[in-house]
C-alpha cells in the first residue's frame, strides 16, 4: 500500500506542476491577444480608446499583470472561474455586471462528459469481445471481417458520421432515436425532455459515433495483445493442466490486454475532447467542445478571453484527473508501475499495435 501511495502522490506533484504551468502558459498569451471587453459593450466599428480604457479600469485589466494572475489562481482555488465577458452588462458608465462562468461551464462539463464516458464504456464492451475474436484467430476469415470493418469507422469523419447516424436514425428516416438534442436528467416531469431514459435516449447516436471512431483502434489493439499473450508459458502451462480455451482467455489473456487498455485510455482523454467538438455539431449539443469554438470567436466579434482560460483549464483538469485515475489503477493492477517501467513497456507496445 505504501508503495502505491508514494507512487501516486509523486504523480499527483508533477500533474499539479503540468496544471500550473499550462495556466501561466494561457496567460501568456491571454495578454497577448488584441481582444478587450469593450468590444462586447460597445459597437466594435466605432470604438474608440478612450472607451477601451474606461472599459478595462472597470474590469481591472489595467492592474499589474503578477496581480491578475495571482487573483485567478486564488479563485481558482477555491472553484471559481471568474466572469465572462459575453453577457456583461455597463450601469451608469461606472459600474459594470458580469454574469459568472461557473454555471454555464459545469453544464457544458456535464454534457461533454455525459458524451466521453458513455462512448468509452460502449468502446470497451464492444472491443473486447471483437478483438479477443480476431487475435484467437490471426489471419483468418473472422479476423479479416472484424479488421475490415472496425476501420470504417476511424476512416470516416466524425461530422460525416454522426450526421449519416442522426439523418438515418432519427426522425428524417428510420424514427428510432432522437436526431439531436440533450436531456438533463433532473428536469420536471412536466417537461417531455427529463428524467435517466430520456437522457440516454438522446446520447445513443452520440455515444454510436463516439464509438465507431474509437473502435478499430482498441480492437486492432486488443487483438494483438491476445495473439502474443496466447503464445506465453504461462498461457501453455494453464493449457497443459486442462483448462478450458473460455477459461484461458477469460483469466489469463484477457487481463494482460486489459492493461494496454488501461494505458491507451489515459493517453486518449485530449483526443476523446476534441472528437466531442465534431459529435456536438452533428447532434446540437452545446457541451464543452462547442463552447470552446464559440467562445474563442467562432460566433461572436471577439474573443471572450476569461471564458477561454476557463474553458483551457478545464480541459487541462480532465485530462489530468484521468491520467491521475489510470496510474492509480495501473499500481493497483500492475506491481512493476511503482518502478515506472511497466507504464513505458506498454506504451511500447501499443505503437506496435499497428
Amino acid at each position: 500500500m505504501t508503495r502505491i501511495a508514494t507512487f501516486f502522490l509523486r504523480r499527483v506533484g508533477a500533474s499539479l506542476l503540468t496544471l500550473l504551468s499550462l495556466i501561466a502558459i494561457t496567460f501568456v498569451v491571454y495578454w497577448a491577444l488584441p481582444s478587450t471587453p469593450a468590444t462586447f459593450l460597445y459597437d466594435p466599428q466605432h470604438l474608440t480608446q478612450a472607451e477601451v480604457v474606461k472599459v478595462n479600469h472597470l474590469f481591472g485589466l489595467d492592474r499589474p499583470k503578477i496581480v491578475q494572475y495571482g487573483d485567478y489562481l486564488w479563485h481558482l482555488a477555491h472553484g471559481d472561474f471568474g466572469h465572462s465577458w459575453n453577457g456583461s452588462v455597463l450601469v451608469d458608465n461606472s459600474r459594470v455586471t458580469q454574469p459568472p462562468i461557473n454555471p454555464a461551464l459545469f453544464q457544458e462539463v456535464r454534457v461533454t462528459l455525459s458524451i466521453i464516458l458513455g462512448g468509452a464504456a460502449l468502446v470497451v464492451l464492444l472491443a473486447i469481445p471483437l478483438g479477443a475474436l480476431a487475435g484467437t484467430r490471426v489471419g483468418s476469415l473472422r479476423d479479416r471481417v472484424i479488421s475490415t470493418g472496425t476501420l470504417i469507422g476511424i476512416c470516416t469523419h466524425p461530422m460525416v458520421l454522426g450526421l449519416i447516424l442522426a439523418t438515418e436514425f432519427g426522425a428524417a428516416h428510420l424514427g428510432w432515436l432522437p436526431s439531436g438534442g440533450y436531456c438533463t436528467i433532473g428536469t420536471s416531469r412536466a417537461d417531455p425532455c427529463h428524467g435517466a431514459g430520456q437522457w440516454a435516449l438522446h446520447l445513443v447516436l452520440p455515444w454510436i459515433t463516439f464509438a465507431l471512431l474509437f473502435l478499430a483502434l482498441y480492437t486492432r489493439m486488443i487483438r494483438a495483445s491476445v495473439a502474443d499473450t496466447l503464445h506465453e508459458d504461462y498461457v501453455r502451462t494453464a493449457r497443459a493442466k486442462g483448462a478450458r480455451e473460455m477459461r484461458v482467455l477469460r483469466s489469463h489473456v484477457l487481463p494482460t490486454a486489459s492493461l494496454r487498455v488501461l494505458t491507451m485510455v489515459g493517453m486518449e482523454v485530449g483526443t476523446a475532447i476534441g472528437i466531442c467538438i465534431y459529435i456536438e455539431s452533428a447532434f446540437g449539443i452545446y457541451g464543452l467542445g462547442r463552447s470552446a469554438v464559440y467562445t474563442m470567436g467562432g460566433a461572436i466579434s471577439s474573443i471572450d478571453l476569461p471564458f477561454t482560460l476557463a474553458i483551457v483549464t478545464t480541459i487541462t483538469l480532465i485530462v489530468i484527473v484521468g491520467n491521475l485515475v489510470v496510474d492509480l489503477l495501473y499500481a493497483i493492477l500492475d506491481p512493476r508501475a511503482g518502478r515506472e517501467t511497466a507504464r513505458g513497456q506498454t506504451k511500447t507496445l501499443v505503437g506496435g499495435v499497428f
